[in-house]
């Protein structure tokens, strides 16, 4: 695991303040726990939250979380928007990562909520805070970084605004 500060915005005008940890992320090849310039954390990984959307970059932050999710006292699977149907995320979305979860002695609780009046990124920190998450785990660039750059997505809202530490892989 790498661990990177959150670039501060005023101090880094020249480049952009996601720069590092993007490239970090999308470069090589392990977790990385990017740490937001601003806030003292006392606990990192005794409340987590876990960002699930059944992706490949998802499904490998659980799994390189895993040893901390294991020691957690909390941990939340939250699927945003789920996809619904027989090739969707089933009927309660995360419950199958949850029970997962279980078969390796972590108790975790499935949620999902619909987001579509709020950015996907501004949803999962709102939620952060009404668990009292320190820590968030979840997937880095599940789409292209162009489509991101483009439209937005949930892995550049994180880093441009976090206000938690958050373990990434890609």
């Amino acid at each position: 695991m790498i661990v990177v500060g959150q670039m501060e915005p005023e101090l880094h005008a020249v480049r952009p303040a996601r720069e590092v940890p993007e490239r970090l992320l999308v470069g090589v090849g392990r977790p990385i726990l990017v740490v937001p310039y601003a806030g003292a954390f006392k606990t990192v990984g005794e409340r987590v939250l876990v960002a699930w959307n059944a992706s490949r970059e998802a499904t490998r932050a659980v799994n390189d979380a895993l040893p901390i999710l294991q020691q957690a006292s909390q941990v939340t699977v939250l699927a945003i928007n789920p996809r619904g149907g027989v090739s969707g995320d089933g009927d309660v979305p995360g419950a199958d990562l949850a029970l997962h979860l279980s078969r390796h002695g972590v108790n975790a609780e499935a949620s999902w909520v619909p987001a579509h009046d709020i950015e996907v990124g501004a949803m999962l920190l709102s939620w952060a805070c009404d668990c009292q998450a320190d820590l968030i785990v979840m997937g880095g660039y599940g789409h292209s970084r162009i489509r991101e750059i483009v439209l937005g997505g949930a892995t550049r809202e994180i880093l441009k605004t976090m206000t938690l530490p958050t373990l990434m892989s890609h």
